[in-house]
Formats: structure tokens, C-alpha cells, sequence
């Protein structure tokens, strides 16, 4: 039993650690992106054609399938990274990571008024302080020129939360399978639109190589493995370390500091949403400690 019982906890710990690799990884995305000065399409079409190539020797033959939720899988990953990759361009890193992580937002919102689910008080809570988050920081950027990647990374948000909604009917396809065929497919997609902008030197060809294998697909596999043995809820808890990280590298690589509205609004997405995830994890620590009391 004590056995079991440690075999168990050392899973859940090596979870713990893919899941935080894996945001670890993801983290690097904004530093990768304003190193490569390639078109933001570009950078999409050849990250996703090397994360498609590391993932090839993972995937069998059995866990294919071509479904309804697998084609909106493949759309909504596709244009989500687009647009995060292409508003990273013409906005802060910072912007651009804090308003991705308003996907949870967008999620309530649907289960809301779409399905008609009930709102929790915690997701309420999550919910506004991302809304006014989001206001500070959509305000500040009126009028200035990178108000256009503010609009975009709103909108790699939305369509991050429709990649999560539509995760619902992807349940029983193969991680793995899935990752690989999303960007097999978001690779062949670009291609037609980026054939002309495909010139890369040898330095762009190596950074791009890494951020598709290493950053993008390597994480994709960390993340998928820990979650066989953590909640998807301490999941998410344990991947806000990414937009926190991701100013912090460009801010150390390349000079950006985010500004005092970003912090702010930043600030107040990411406490709403570590409220939201926290909160139940430490009341189900404090209904076991009392059980063994």
C-alpha cells in the first residue's frame, strides 16, 4: 500500500515537472520571435512544418482519423497561432502573451450564453478582473500603432478558447496524433500563402528548426504526458508561469519593457485566472488533511 501510495506521488511529481517544462519551452516563444526578423507567417508555416516532422516518429498509423472535431482542431490551432505570432510582431511580447491567456475568459463566456452552463463564483471572479485587465491595457494602446496587435492577440485569445471548447470532442483522439496532424496541416495551409516569403539564412534556418522542435513540439509532448497524472485544473495553474516568463526573457534578450498599463493589466488577468485554478486545489489539500485528522 505505502508502496502504491509513494509510486503515486512520484508520478504526480514527474507530471508536476513535464507540465512546468513544458512551459518553461513555451515561455521562449516572444524571445524566438523577435530574434527572427522573417515574416510572421513565415515563422508559423516553417514552426509548424519541424514541429510536424518531430512529432512524425511518435505517431502509428492506428491513431488516425479525419473528424468533424480533428478539422476544427486543425482551424482554430492554425489561425490561433497566426494571429499570436503575427500580433507579437506589431505589439509588445508582453501584450501579446497576457492577452492569449484571456482564452479562459472567452471559455466562460460560451459556456455561459452558448450552453447555458452556470458561472461559478471563482470563474466569475476570473472573468472580471481579465474584462477590466483587459481594459487597461486595450486602452492604453489606443490610438498608438501597436493598438493593431492588441486586436490581434484579443483575437488569438478567442480563438485559443475555441480550440479549448472543441477539446471536448477531441477527448479520444491521440494527443500526439492530434499535435502532429494540426500542424501538419497548418503548415501545408501556409504554404500557399507564404510561398514567395520562404527565403531563410542559415541562421534564421537553425532558430527556426529549434523553435519548432524544441519549443513548440517538444512541450506539446511534455504536456500531453503530464497530464496523465495531474489535473487539467493544477495544469493550468502550473502553465501560468508562461506569460509571466515571456516579458521577462524579451525584457532580458532584446531590451523590451513592458509598459505600466501592461503590468497592471497583466497583473490583474493572471491573478484572476491563479485565483480561479488555486483555490479549488487548496480547498481538496485542506478536505484531505482534515480526512486524515
Amino acid at each position: 500500500m505505502l508502496e502504491n501510495a509513494a509510486l503515486s506521488r512520484s508520478d504526480i511529481g514527474r507530471g508536476r515537472l513535464c507540465i512546468l517544462a513544458a512551459a518553461l519551452l513555451w515561455s521562449l516563444a516572444g524571445v524566438f520571435i523577435k530574434f527572427l526578423d522573417v515574416p510572421p507567417l513565415t515563422i508559423v508555416f516553417y514552426r509548424s512544418l519541424f514541429a510536424f516532422a518531430a512529432f512524425t516518429p511518435f505517431v502509428r498509423r492506428a491513431a488516425w482519423q479525419i473528424t468533424a472535431p480533428v478539422l476544427i482542431s486543425i482551424l482554430t490551432y492554425t489561425a490561433a497561432i497566426s494571429a499570436f505570432v503575427s500580433a507579437n510582431k506589431l505589439t509588445t511580447a508582453a501584450n501579446a502573451i497576457v492577452l492569449q491567456y484571456t482564452a479562459p475568459i472567452f471559455v466562460f463566456l460560451f459556456s455561459r450564453f452558448v450552453l447555458a452552463e452556470k458561472i461559478t463564483r471563482l470563474n466569475w471572479l476570473a472573468l472580471i478582473a481579465g474584462m477590466v485587465g483587459v481594459s487597461v491595457i486595450s486602452l492604453d494602446s489606443v490610438g498608438e500603432p501597436e493598438m493593431a496587435g492588441v486586436a490581434l492577440a484579443l483575437v488569438s485569445g478567442a480563438l485559443f478558447a475555441a480550440y479549448m471548447i472543441n477539446l471536448r470532442w477531441t477527448q479520444q483522439v491521440n494527443p500526439i496524433y492530434l499535435t502532429w496532424i494540426n500542424n501538419a496541416v497548418c503548415a501545408l495551409l501556409l504554404l500557399f500563402v507564404v510561398q514567395s516569403q520562404l527565403a531563410l539564412n542559415w541562421n534564421q534556418l537553425v532558430l527556426l528548426i529549434v523553435m519548432g522542435a524544441v519549443q513548440l513540439g517538444l512541450p506539446y509532448f511534455l504536456f500531453s504526458k503530464g497530464l496523465q497524472s495531474v489535473s487539467l485544473s493544477e495544469a493550468s495553474l502550473i502553465a501560468l508561469i508562461e506569460p509571466v516568463l515571456n516579458p521577462v526573457w524579451v525584457a532580458l534578450t532584446v531590451g523590451e519593457i513592458p509598459s505600466a498599463a501592461t503590468l497592471t493589466g497583466g497583473a490583474m488577468i493572471l491573478t484572476g485566472l491563479g485565483v480561479r485554478y488555486l483555490w479549488p486545489l487548496l480547498n481538496k489539500r485542506a478536505e484531505r488533511a482534515g480526512g486524515v485528522a
